[in-house]
């Protein structure tokens, strides 16, 4: 495809210096710089990992920690207002 683009000056210049580098035709520049280009701009970000920091909540000698519903009971209400 051919198509007209204008390039600034300083894109223009390192394009050449690509080009001589790399023993490269400007056209052969220009295309694998746009390809690598567009190949991390049209990438998706890699997600960052999810870490949590342990925190030891100590034990309360007064709660049956085998009773599932006291415990809930209790959260829900030192949550409310």
């Amino acid at each position: 495809m051919r198509t007209t683009v204008t390039l600034e000056p300083d894109v223009a210049r390192r394009l050449q210096e690509v080009s001589r580098a790399r023993k490269l035709s400007f056209k052969e520049a220009l295309n694998t710089t746009l390809r690598r280009g567009l190949d991390q701009m049209l990438a998706k970000p890699k997600a960052k990992p999810f870490h949590t920091v342990p925190e030891d909540m100590g034990v309360l000698p007064h709660l049956n920690y085998d009773n599932i519903g006291d415990l809930l009971e209790l959260a829900e209400n030192a949550s409310k207002p």
